[in-house]
């Protein structure tokens, strides 16, 4: 079995740099915390005799590893994290939040070291490295999201296929047979993000089982959404779609409301709006949409729970999964329509062409 002066040797470093690197009491270079952390995952080394003797305590510290991008959405990151802080602490936790890109190699250095008891992975993508190779962690490993590969991780997240179901019959049951999906952040679906990319497909696969018409809105790229061509172009459809079925943030569905109302249109009157796996709780919307959102609180605490009972109590939890099932909550900005009325908005069209793609399941 490798030890720590065979990491040194392979790292061309010092024992103690090795030390730093793992424990993280010192800072060290990027360039060299690398060489180390790659000896230490070719010589899958784990802390020796000393280390060892600090497993048998708990720090009462657990890891969230949820990395800072450029394009993230602050409502639901900042939701998460402190949903898992606060379920952290009323277990009588800290957390120690991670936030580097190289997402895999922080967490095998706090975990190697014992500086954590746990970890917590947010903001899962469809192949997500840090789900994979939880079995090298050494500690018990919790991910709020179901990934393609789930590994040796447990996981927790919505039933999205349930509310991807469960938004198609909420329109169809009131009639609506044309809508529009007004798509999510485009990186969310280029990168994989696991629950977007579901949703988005089983919606449509769900519509078009109940033989209802969806077209989606243009790429909505980051900051440069055009909501008054989006709403032109929605107006040009024939039929008109009388619902929008929303997955983008607050900031890109209060231009396409304000754009509405500009328009002279009412929610829901003359266009229903239905928001499906978005969280508005503490994010500022001009008007209340009804909406099947995400539920950080809830999944936060199952997340948090299961990890505690694994360092606890010594839970076998790698194969554990759980789906929570989703809800709808009403905020009265979907209005029932007649099926057979194919006239749709009561609004003369000024436009005959249209980008709105239409999505075949």
């Amino acid at each position: 079995m490798a030890g720590i002066k065979d990491v040194a040797r392979a790292a061309g470093v010092s024992v103690s740099t090795v030390s730093y690197v793992l424990s993280g009491k010192r800072a060290i270079s990027e360039k060299t915390s690398s060489k180390v952390m790659e000896a230490v995952r070719e010589l899958r080394y784990t802390p020796d005799a000393s280390a060892q003797k600090m497993r048998g305590r708990r720090n009462q510290i657990l890891a969230v590893s949820e990395p800072i991008r450029g394009d993230i959405n602050e409502a639901k990151y900042n939701a998460y994290f402190l949903h898992t802080a606060w379920q952290a602490k009323n277990a009588g936790y800290d957390v120690l939040l991670l936030t580097g890109e190289d997402a895999v190699d922080d967490i095998q250095r706090v975990t190697r070291s014992n500086m954590v008891d746990g970890v917590v992975l947010l903001d899962i993508v469809e192949d997500d490295d840090r789900v994979m190779q939880a079995d090298s962690y050494g500690k018990p490993c919790v991910a709020i999201g179901y990934p393609a590969n789930r590994g040796d991780c447990a996981c927790v997240d919505v039933d999205f296929d349930a509310a991807a179901t469960m938004a198609m019959d909420y329109l169809h049951e009131r009639g609506h047979r044309t809508m529009a999906l007004l798509r999510d952040n485009e990186r969310d679906y280029a990168r994989g993000s696991g629950y977007v990319v579901t949703l988005r497909q089983r919606m449509l696969d769900r519509a078009a089982g109940l033989g209802m018409r969806v077209v989606e809105s243009g790429k909505n790229e980051a900051g440069s959404f055009d909501a008054a061509a989006f709403v032109r172009e929605l107006m040009a459809i024939d039929p008109r779609p009388t619902a929008i079925v929303n997955q983008a943030g607050a900031t890109v569905l209060n231009m396409v409301m304000q754009e509405l109302v500009e328009r002279g249109l009412d929610i829901p009157s003359d266009i229903s709006v239905l928001s499906v796996g978005t969280f508005f709780e503490n994010d500022l919307v001009v008007r209340p949409v009804t909406e099947i959102p995400l539920m950080p609180r809830l999944l936060c605490s199952k997340a948090v729970g299961l990890l505690v009972s694994a360092v606890e109590g010594g839970a076998d939890i790698a194969d554990a999964g759980e789906f929570v099932l989703p809800q709808v909550q009403e905020h009265g900005s979907v209005h029932a329509v007649d099926p057979d009325d194919e006239a749709g908005l009561d609004v003369p069209p000024p436009y005959s062409k249209t980008s709105l793609t239409e999505s075949v399941a």
